[in-house]
């Protein structure tokens, strides 16, 4: 058998239950059982608004149905009309399907563009006529995968989840947005585009945005070299106020599936990119981070300024603990350049950090949406303040404390989303 969520065919056995085998898939890790359930009984598709719950209808709503046509895919045997229905359900059936991509791909063509779709599916299963067990990243890649987005997950009880998404356009191949945030970097910066022009990727297509933020060395003039690129779009701001808000004007620019930022130094190495995007073009993760230790912590070695460097590598330590602890993580390098994810994963987010403090943020609030990251090593050389490293040492850590505490107990999530 293959994986619906990455086509992967090589399974790992994991126990033997009544009535088959539960495998994993080595790929995503979705958990299988290796037998073949009934299919769920069925009937023709019909209107479904009277039957569904009324807590079904408000979520259905939150998502953009104001009435008319519900399918209930549960109950569809015979192939919907296309693009004829204002909203779709399936109610605890799609983990007992073989073919679980079938049932989503005639959802898709049944909605009309911008439907809302809602699934119920278990979380934990006993697998009593069950195929599949999802969790909050295989569902998501699924959806993915046959045209859904904005997808949202929340639990339903104590097993279950309920997923809404909306119906968009399938993708032919995947769009990755390199966002580069640039500001006085004379030196760095001509180097590193130069050599992110020619750096291919396998898989995908590619977009590099530059958002420059008026600097004063000259940076400014170089990019504008690059205006007119066939594969660069070049943001002007009118003044500096940091990587953060950079950063987020890259977001609102990009168009790619795939986000990555790059920063305009030479810090890191452009040959971790296909590791990095490696997960993502698999199904196998949706957030990404490039952690710098290597096997040791100790990321920042400068050769005149020992004390700077260990400074620098306990603070590193001790804010990596503070996220850790304050929401349940087990991360070695939050603050790492290399964050790498599926745009989906921003839909309802909001973010407003202008400094380096938007590190912070932008993994934090991820994190509780429910994305736990997977974390590949990559190259590091850490330049020193002398080289133009732009951390203020006495000021960033306080607004570092206070995102991280104030996060901890703020909804990341706006209420009309539910």
């Amino acid at each position: 058998m293959n994986c619906p969520v990455c086509d992967e065919s090589r399974f790992v056995r994991l126990i033997a239950v009544p009535g088959g085998v539960v495998m994993r898939c080595q790929g995503c890790g979705c958990a299988a059982l290796d037998a073949s359930p009934t299919q769920p009984d069925s009937e023709s598709p019909a209107d479904a608004s009277s039957r569904v719950p009324p807590r079904y209808l408000h979520a259905l709503k939150s998502r953009g149905f104001r009435g008319g046509s519900l399918l209930d895919l549960s109950t569809a045997s015979a192939s919907p009309a296309p693009a004829d229905y204002d909203a779709a359900i399936l109610l605890h059936q799609l983990q007992r399907l073989i073919a679980p991509g079938e049932l989503l791909r005639t959802a898709h063509a049944a909605l009309r563009p911008g439907a809302p779709l809602l699934l119920t599916v278990p979380c934990k299963t006993e697998w009593t006529g069950d195929r599949w067990l999802f969790d909050k990243t295989t569902i998501q890649w699924l959806l993915l995968r046959h045209g859904f987005h904005e997808i949202l997950v929340r639990k339903l009880g104590a097993s279950g989840m309920l997923v809404t998404a909306v119906r968009g356009e399938l993708q032919k191949r995947p769009k990755c947005s390199i966002i580069v945030a640039a500001f006085n970097e004379n030196r760095t910066f001509p180097v590193l585009m130069d050599t992110l022009l020619k750096k291919e990727l396998s898989g995908v297509d590619r977009e590099i945005i530059v958002i420059e933020s008026n600097s004063t060395d000259g940076t400014r003039e170089l990019a504008m070299k690059y205006l007119g690129h066939p594969e660069i779009k070049l943001v002007l701001q009118d003044r500096p106020r940091g990587k953060g808000h950079a950063i987020r004007e890259g977001f609102r620019q990009a168009t790619g599936d795939i986000l990555l930022i790059q920063d305009a130094d030479l810090e890191y190495d452009l040959d971790d990119y296909d590791a990095l995007l490696a997960p993502i073009l698999s199904h196998r993760a949706l957030f990404v981070l490039g952690t710098r230790h290597g096997g040791h912590w100790k990321i920042r070695e400068f050769a005149k300024q020992k004390v700077l460097s260990a400074g620098l590598n306990l603070g590193h330590a001790f804010f990596t603990g503070l996220i850790n602890v304050l929401f349940r993580q087990n991360m070695t390098d939050p603050f790492t350049m290399f964050k790498v994810f599926h745009r989906d994963c921003l839909f309802g987010l909001e973010f407003h950090c202008n400094r380096f403090d938007f590190d912070h943020e932008l993994v934090i609030k991820l994190v509780q949406k429910g994305y736990r990251p997977l974390e590949i090593a990559v190259n590091y050389r850490s330049r020193s303040f002398r080289e133009g490293k732009k951390v203020r040492l006495f000021r960033d850590p306080l607004t570092w404390i206070w995102v991280d505490l104030k996060l901890r107990f703020t909804r990341v999530l706006p209420k009309d989303l539910w």
